[in-house]
């Protein structure tokens, strides 16, 4: 399997299964039944949603890295352009000038 290899790509990917998994649970806790059709619930769907939130943070923790340091980068919504770490750009496809050792201090 191919994985996405710019981190920026990863992060949107993670939002999007993120997204899915909150209109999953939306629709699992207000899932109208032949008993109730007001307050019912699926708990499959409940139970689904949690594992897809669940694997969009694992997702997105182990792919919004630093191609060239592999420090993990903000995850927020803000422009992730230049790695804190190193100070690369976050582009895979850019060479790196400066990369540091991760620990290369000695402390």
């Amino acid at each position: 399997m191919k994985q996405f290899r710019d981190p920026r790509h990863n992060r949107i990917a993670g939002y999007i299964m993120t997204a899915g998994g909150l209109l999953l649970m939306m629709w699992g806790a207000h899932y109208p039944t032949a008993e109730d059709p007001y307050n019912g619930k699926n708990w499959f769907l409940i139970v689904l949603s949690a594992a897809v939130l669940i694997w969009s943070v694992i997702w997105m923790v182990k792919t919004v890295r630093c191609p060239h340091c592999h420090q993990i980068l903000n995850l927020k919504i803000s422009n992730i352009d230049i790695c804190p770490g190193c100070g690369n750009p976050v582009d895979p496809d850019f060479p790196a000038d400066n990369v540091k050792k991760p620990g290369g201090d000695g402390l």
